[in-house]
Protein backbone atom coordinates (compact mmCIF):
# COMPACT_ATOMS: atom_id res chain seq x y z
CA UNK A 1 0.00 0.00 0.00
CA UNK A 2 0.88 3.75 -0.54
CA UNK A 3 3.41 5.08 2.02
CA UNK A 4 2.53 8.78 1.81
CA UNK A 5 4.17 10.89 4.59
CA UNK A 6 2.94 14.24 3.57
CA UNK A 7 0.40 15.92 2.91
CA UNK A 8 -1.64 15.01 5.25
CA UNK A 9 -4.89 13.50 2.89
CA UNK A 10 -2.37 11.08 1.57
CA UNK A 11 -1.26 9.83 5.12
CA UNK A 12 -5.04 9.34 5.76
CA UNK A 13 -5.68 7.30 2.12
CA UNK A 14 -2.45 5.28 3.11
CA UNK A 15 -4.28 4.20 6.46
CA UNK A 16 -8.17 3.79 5.09
CA UNK A 17 -6.33 1.69 1.90
CA UNK A 18 -4.58 -0.57 4.05
CA UNK A 19 -7.65 -1.19 6.28
CA UNK A 20 -9.54 -1.80 2.79
CA UNK A 21 -6.96 -3.65 1.82
CA UNK A 22 -7.32 -6.03 5.13
CA UNK A 23 -11.01 -5.90 5.57
CA UNK A 24 -12.38 -5.35 2.25
CA UNK A 25 -16.05 -5.65 3.31
CA UNK A 26 -15.44 -3.17 5.90
CA UNK A 27 -16.52 -0.09 3.67
CA UNK A 28 -19.34 0.57 1.65
CA UNK A 29 -18.91 1.31 -1.85
CA UNK A 30 -19.61 5.04 -0.99
CA UNK A 31 -17.49 5.73 2.00
CA UNK A 32 -14.70 4.05 -0.38
CA UNK A 33 -15.22 6.84 -2.73
CA UNK A 34 -15.68 9.48 -0.59
CA UNK A 35 -12.38 8.54 1.04
CA UNK A 36 -10.68 8.79 -2.33
CA UNK A 37 -12.13 11.77 -3.29
CA UNK A 38 -11.51 13.75 -0.12
CA UNK A 39 -8.10 13.11 -0.46
CA UNK A 40 -7.71 14.96 -3.55
CA UNK A 41 -6.56 18.77 -3.22
CA UNK A 42 -6.80 22.21 -5.02
CA UNK A 43 -3.57 22.28 -7.45
CA UNK A 44 -3.10 22.98 -11.27
CA UNK A 45 -4.41 20.96 -13.62
CA UNK A 46 -1.56 19.04 -14.76
CA UNK A 47 -0.48 18.49 -11.26
CA UNK A 48 -3.66 17.26 -10.33
CA UNK A 49 -3.64 14.61 -13.37
CA UNK A 50 -0.53 13.66 -11.78
CA UNK A 51 -1.93 13.30 -7.93
CA UNK A 52 -4.87 12.26 -8.90
CA UNK A 53 -3.73 8.76 -10.62
CA UNK A 54 -1.43 8.17 -8.05
CA UNK A 55 -4.73 8.36 -5.19
CA UNK A 56 -7.34 6.68 -7.41
CA UNK A 57 -5.17 3.69 -8.62
CA UNK A 58 -5.32 2.08 -5.78
CA UNK A 59 -8.60 2.09 -5.49
CA UNK A 60 -9.49 0.88 -8.76
CA UNK A 61 -7.43 -2.23 -8.13
CA UNK A 62 -9.29 -2.50 -4.91
CA UNK A 63 -12.78 -1.68 -6.39
CA UNK A 64 -12.68 -2.30 -10.09
CA UNK A 65 -16.63 -1.77 -10.55
CA UNK A 66 -15.63 2.40 -9.25
CA UNK A 67 -13.41 2.33 -11.82
CA UNK A 68 -15.45 4.54 -14.30
CA UNK A 69 -16.64 6.89 -11.27
CA UNK A 70 -13.05 6.70 -10.51
CA UNK A 71 -10.89 7.79 -13.32
CA UNK A 72 -13.88 11.05 -14.10
CA UNK A 73 -11.16 12.61 -11.76
CA UNK A 74 -8.52 12.49 -13.64
CA UNK A 75 -10.44 12.98 -16.96
CA UNK A 76 -12.24 16.08 -16.07
CA UNK A 77 -8.25 17.46 -14.47
CA UNK A 78 -7.17 16.95 -18.25
CA UNK A 79 -10.48 18.41 -20.40
CA UNK A 80 -10.32 21.61 -17.89
CA UNK A 81 -6.30 21.61 -18.84
CA UNK A 82 -7.01 21.70 -22.52
CA UNK A 83 -7.18 18.39 -23.82
CA UNK A 84 -8.98 17.57 -26.77
CA UNK A 85 -8.16 14.26 -27.90
CA UNK A 86 -10.00 11.73 -25.94
CA UNK A 87 -7.08 9.62 -27.84
CA UNK A 88 -4.21 10.84 -25.46
CA UNK A 89 -5.89 9.72 -22.01
CA UNK A 90 -4.13 6.42 -22.07
CA UNK A 91 -0.83 7.53 -22.92
CA UNK A 92 -1.57 10.54 -20.20
CA UNK A 93 -2.34 7.73 -17.49
CA UNK A 94 0.57 5.53 -18.14
CA UNK A 95 2.83 8.34 -18.36
CA UNK A 96 2.07 9.26 -14.43
CA UNK A 97 3.27 5.38 -13.90
CA UNK A 98 6.71 5.28 -15.92
CA UNK A 99 7.72 9.40 -15.54
CA UNK A 100 10.19 10.16 -13.23
CA UNK A 101 9.46 13.30 -10.94
CA UNK A 102 5.74 13.06 -10.38
CA UNK A 103 4.00 15.76 -8.70
CA UNK A 104 2.52 12.86 -6.39
CA UNK A 105 4.51 9.08 -7.18
CA UNK A 106 2.26 6.36 -6.95
CA UNK A 107 2.66 3.23 -4.49
CA UNK A 108 3.63 0.10 -5.93
CA UNK A 109 0.18 -1.35 -6.50
CA UNK A 110 -0.45 2.10 -8.30
CA UNK A 111 1.93 2.07 -10.59
CA UNK A 112 0.33 -2.17 -11.56
CA UNK A 113 -2.99 -0.88 -12.08
CA UNK A 114 -1.79 2.15 -14.20
CA UNK A 115 0.85 -0.27 -16.35
CA UNK A 116 -1.33 -3.24 -16.56
CA UNK A 117 -5.13 -2.36 -16.34
CA UNK A 118 -5.12 1.21 -17.28
CA UNK A 119 -3.53 0.39 -20.81
CA UNK A 120 -6.90 -2.05 -21.47
CA UNK A 121 -9.72 0.60 -20.10
CA UNK A 122 -9.39 2.32 -23.78
CA UNK A 123 -13.19 1.79 -24.28
CA UNK A 124 -13.99 3.01 -20.85
CA UNK A 125 -11.47 6.09 -20.55
CA UNK A 126 -12.85 7.83 -24.12
CA UNK A 127 -16.56 6.79 -22.67
CA UNK A 128 -15.43 9.05 -19.66
CA UNK A 129 -13.25 11.44 -21.77
CA UNK A 130 -16.51 12.65 -24.45
CA UNK A 131 -19.34 12.60 -21.45
CA UNK A 132 -17.08 15.34 -19.59
CA UNK A 133 -16.07 16.72 -22.69
CA UNK A 134 -20.01 17.29 -23.47
CA UNK A 135 -20.75 18.47 -19.42
CA UNK A 136 -17.73 21.01 -19.96
CA UNK A 137 -19.10 22.36 -23.35
CA UNK A 138 -22.19 22.80 -21.81
CA UNK A 139 -20.80 24.43 -19.18
CA UNK A 140 -19.00 26.91 -21.24
CA UNK A 141 -21.82 27.65 -23.32
CA UNK A 142 -23.60 27.95 -19.77
CA UNK A 143 -21.03 30.88 -18.87
CA UNK A 144 -20.93 32.48 -22.24
CA UNK A 145 -24.63 32.82 -21.98
CA UNK A 146 -24.69 34.19 -18.60
CA UNK A 147 -21.62 37.03 -19.93
CA UNK A 148 -23.49 38.40 -22.68
CA UNK A 149 -26.80 38.53 -20.45
CA UNK A 150 -24.76 40.36 -18.10
CA UNK A 151 -22.98 43.14 -20.85
CA UNK A 152 -26.40 43.47 -22.88
CA UNK A 153 -27.58 44.72 -19.05
CA UNK A 154 -25.15 47.19 -18.60
CA UNK A 155 -26.33 48.80 -22.49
Amino acid sequence: MPTWTSPPQLVALAAFYAQAQAQPDAFSDAAFLDAVKTAHWPTNCWSYVDASFAIIAPACLLRPHLTAELIALPIAAMIAGGLEDAGQVIAIGLDCATRSALYVEPSDEGKRWLTQVWPTLGTMAEAVFQAGWQAAMVEDEDELSLRLTWKASLS
